[in-house]
């Protein structure tokens, strides 16, 4: 068997994006961590959260994920903005919960073959950039243990006046697996940090 094709559970999610700002949200999450621990105490228990610094649930997590598209849905094709933004609040989850933090989702909607200097949203060259900037922050922090890109390929998801077509355009590759230019610069940021 291939040594370098062992898929493995290295922790638990117990949600993604959920609304744990209710108020009975912060008992029932206490009550799903202590059970997660309960069931395998080898294995560091998370959830990944939209809400950030509002998220109580972090109290409970061995890490934080987070998701966030800085750039892209909040400062909306300003990535200076949107990254500063993004970092000044990663900073914050740190002093605040003193954990380490993998950043679960960020990216951008790519139209395969549109091109734009300087880069403009939806471009394949703001996604390449946006992509670029965020890693780059990221490795600048010490207590950021992993990065999640959204996502490998485009996809099919609901209808909506910001979805084209109905499909969700991050992806690094189309949906039937062209690369597109931040595919590409993923690849170059990777072997890099190898």
């Amino acid at each position: 068997m291939d040594a370098l094709n062992h898929p493995s559970v290295i922790a638990w999610s117990l949600a993604n994006e959920p609304h744990s700002n209710r108020p009975a949200a912060r008992d029932f999450f206490r009550n799903l961590f202590d059970l997660a621990r309960s069931l395998d105490s080898t294995r560091p228990v998370t959830l990944v959260s939209m809400l950030g610094l509002a998220e109580e649930s972090f109290e409970f997590c061995d890490f934080l994920c987070l998701n966030r598209y800085s750039g892209w849905y909040t400062e909306s094709g300003r990535l200076d903005q949107g990254v500063a933004r993004l970092s000044a609040e990663l900073d914050a989850l740190h002093a605040r919960f003193g954990k380490p933090l993998v950043l679960s989702e960020f990216g951008a909607d790519t139209i395969a073959g549109m091109h734009a200097q300087p880069p403009e949203m939806f471009s394949e060259e703001y996604q390449a950039e946006m992509l670029t900037r965020y890693i780059e922050m990221l490795r600048s922090k010490p207590y950021v243990v992993g990065e999640h890109v959204w996502n490998m390929c485009d996809f099919k998801t609901g209808q909506a006046v910001f979805r084209m077509g109905g499909m969700n355009l991050k992806g690094v590759f189309t949906r039937d697996r062209r690369p597109k230019l931040a595919a590409h610069r993923l690849r170059e940021l990777w072997r890099r940090a190898g």
